[in-house]
């Protein structure tokens, strides 16, 4: 089995069913060239990369609220668990997870321990949510409620 080199993270639902399935991310082979074009094509505009992690780059649409993109609570909580704190902000739409940049800007693959751990840590996340799914709306208005370190202390235990 070839592990992937980038993993794309959507929104869930904002009314989520004990039936949505997700395994909280979807591995993505991540091209060499024409890396640019090829992360906006994936989430849908200018790309932003931060840094939550020092092996990891997370690709954000740099417009996402702007373009009344989903709120992503799954994301937001592995940015949680990498910060290990609650970050007072959403984040929205779309977004790569890849491996951090060469010295020529080139975005490398994740290793093989990172995307291991990063995709069973966005499954963690994604399972808590899907759990709380009535939790899912009043997300985005307080993020740094104490009601959502639950779900940063699942994904952070799986890291």
């Amino acid at each position: 089995m070839t592990l992937p080199a980038a993993l794309l993270v959507t929104p869930l639902p904002f009314a989520p069913t004990k039936s949505t399935l997700s395994e909280g991310s979807t591995p993505l082979h991540l091209p060499a060239d024409r890396q640019q074009d090829w992360l906006e094509g994936q989430i849908g505009g200018g790309v932003r990369a931060v840094a939550y992690h020092l092996h990891a780059s997370v690709h954000v649409n740099s417009n996402a609220i702007v373009l009344g993109q989903q709120p992503n609570p799954v994301l937001w909580t592995l940015a949680c668990a990498w910060r290990d704190r609650i970050l007072p902000y959403a984040l929205h739409g779309p977004a790569l997870i890849t491996g951090r940049a060469d010295l020529s800007g080139t975005y490398l693959p994740l290793t093989g321990q990172m995307a291991t751990q990063t995709q069973a840590a966005l499954k963690a996340a994604t399972g808590w949510w899907l759990e709380h799914d009535y939790d899912i709306p009043l997300w985005p208005v307080n993020p740094a409620s104490r009601r959502f370190a639950e779900a940063v202390a699942v994904t952070r235990a799986t890291l």
